[in-house]
């Protein structure tokens, strides 16, 4: 008899998702305990037997999951994993990158185009019930078309980005990769992003970041947060860019020097900035970006669509084939990279 594969899926995945996972293989015997919160210990829910564990932050009481040998991951990134025991085994995490690639490429845009076409302003006008007689001054515009814009980061989110960039808006790609080494076993979704990495006319390393932002008219952040890449971007490379120039932050707080940020959209070194994530979340009453007309703040949900869970779904469904074949996993986190 053909021993089955205990797996904890600790999501809230809908009854039709359970049944495609189950589909993969009659040798998983899933069991699904949704928290309540996406980041509180499942250490308690583990009855000792599992092998796979599918999870937004493994449990932190290890000894409770001895025969644990990977935990699927329901995040892209793992910066809330800074510190958790599992990097010390040999347990595989991997993570849900590439499910982000089309919500987080359309939300880019949204924002985008939003400040590009001074859309805050004007719905700030509408509460007022305000017609301005200086409209076609004050409401003046940005056209993407030809414009430059740079990506820090070209993973499957930035390769979807500069994918819309050059063929939605014809504008000049270039982007930042900390290696130009072959990247790893990702996921991706079939006619999404740029796979070949084709598509950025230039490529700059991280320590020519300031002469990256010197020539973008948009510079948009899809990069880990890492000990590397905090506060990236910061009053040096807000000074050099463009006075039209638009930032856009899809990543991770930690990327940008929140006070020069804030500095550089009240005296104009930039004309705007559109903000996914935030240094310290939620983003704190007071803080200078809630009351500046030039930023747009949103709560960290650039990748919330309906159907986020299916396509989650979708890639575990994946690598549990995977592993059940014995094919390399998509989306391994190296422990000593841990990213």
């Amino acid at each position: 008899m053909i021993p089955t594969i205990p797996v904890l899926v600790t999501m809230p995945f809908g009854d039709y998702l359970l049944d495609d996972l189950r589909a993969v293989s009659p040798r998983l015997e899933i069991r699904q305990q949704a928290v309540t919160h996406d980041r509180e210990d499942i250490s308690l829910l583990l009855q000792g037997d599992e092998e796979i564990i599918y999870c937004m932050t493994p449990p932190r009481d290890l000894a409770r999951a001895p025969k644990l040998k990977w935990a699927q991951l329901h995040s892209a990134g793992v910066d809330h994993l800074r510190g958790h025991p599992i990097w010390d085994t040999e347990i595989v995490v991997t993570t849900a990158s590439g499910i982000h690639a089309v919500p987080i490429g359309e939300f880019t845009f949204a924002m985008l185009l939003a400040l590009a076409r001074k859309i805050p302003k004007m719905v700030r006008l509408q509460e007022r019930q305000e017609w301005l007689r200086n409209r076609w001054e004050v409401l003046s515009g940005l056209e993407l078309r030809g414009k430059t814009i740079g990506i820090v980061g070209y993973g499957s989110i930035g390769r979807e980005i500069g994918r819309i960039a050059k063929y939605g808006f014809h504008m000049r790609v270039v982007a930042m990769r900390r290696t130009m080494q072959t990247p790893r076993r990702h996921y991706s979704e079939p006619g999404v992003g740029d796979p070949e990495g084709r598509i950025p006319e230039r490529w700059f390393a991280p320590e020519e970041i300031t002469e990256m932002a010197r020539q973008c008219d948009v510079l948009a952040l899809a990069a880990p947060a890492t000990a590397e890449t905090r506060n990236l971007i910061g009053e040096t490379q807000l000074r050099a860019m463009k006075p039209h120039a638009l930032l856009i932050n899809i990543a991770r707080g930690e990327l940008v020097d929140d006070r020069a940020l804030a500095l550089a959209l009240k005296e104009g070194w930039i004309a705007g900035a559109g903000m996914d994530a935030f240094a310290i979340e939620p983003l704190p009453r007071g803080h200078p970006f809630w009351h500046l007309d030039n930023v747009i703040v949103s709560p960290h949900v650039a990748g919330a669509t309906g159907k986020y869970n299916d396509r989650a779904a979708a890639l575990f469904a994946e690598n549990l084939r995977r592993q059940l074949t014995g094919l390399p996993l998509l989306n391994v986190v190296p422990h000593d990279l841990q990213y």
